[in-house]
């Protein structure tokens, strides 16, 4: 928590754009997940929704690359800074992909528990 509010409190419109794109993905796509391992008899409906489950966290790691970009370039810019302020601003640069991370967990704990529930039906 910690570093989560300077991190909305530094962040540009591009950082803010992509941390509500990917919890707007997640959230579109857990009840999705939890239809497709209901509604779904085999097991390769399920292997799909497991694949599209990376997109919250590629998203995430895209924004993470541009604020790390803009880090380096601010350091680049000012060399004067102190390390512990490099170390606190590379801190906040990964609240991203934390939030993407968490969000590609959901919807993989999703997968896995369809997986586990359903059986490989062959024809």
């Amino acid at each position: 928590m910690e570093t989560l509010i300077p991190f909305l409190k530094h962040s540009n419109a591009v950082d803010l754009l992509v941390i509500i794109l990917v919890i707007l993905i997640t959230l579109i796509m857990i009840p999705g997940g939890i239809w497709t391992v209901i509604a779904s008899r085999s097991r390769k409906p399920i292997y799909f929704l497991l694949m599209i489950a990376l997109l919250p966290l590629l998203l995430a790691l895209l924004g993470t690359y541009l604020k790390f970009r803009k880090t380096e370039r601010l350091i680049a810019l000012y060399p004067g800074v102190s390390a512990e302020a490099i170390a606190v601003a590379r801190r906040e640069d990964w609240v991203t992909t934390y939030i993407g991370a968490a969000g590609t967990a959901v919807l993989g704990l999703i997968g896995v528990t369809g997986l586990i529930l359903k059986k490989d039906r062959k024809a």
